[in-house]
């Protein structure tokens, strides 16, 4: 069973995107710099997957991967540790 859940968005992310001008390494939640500790697999759909599925798992529900994107700690704890993959 593939798991989903909306990823949160920070009602910050605006604000914090012309403080910090994002870059590859800044929340896909909120715009703040992260350290690059944690990350969230995204599909085609911009749904999180749970931190166990794999590319191959998501070909059997029909769904494509858009790839491992930063997320910050605070943000992280919003999504849940099942949707958190540690670097």
């Amino acid at each position: 069973m593939l798991i989903t859940k909306e990823l949160y968005e920070s009602p910050m992310k605006e604000r914090n995107e012309e403080r910090f001008h994002i870059d590859h390494t800044s929340c896909v939640c909120c715009n703040k710099p992260t350290k690059e500790e944690f990350y969230v697999h995204m599909t085609t759909d911009w749904v999180a997957v749970e931190s166990h599925i794999q590319e191959e798992d998501l070909k059997k529900y029909n769904k494509q991967s858009q790839g491992l994107f930063p997320i910050g700690s605070s943000c992280a704890k919003k999504m849940g540790k099942n949707f958190i993959i540690h670097a």
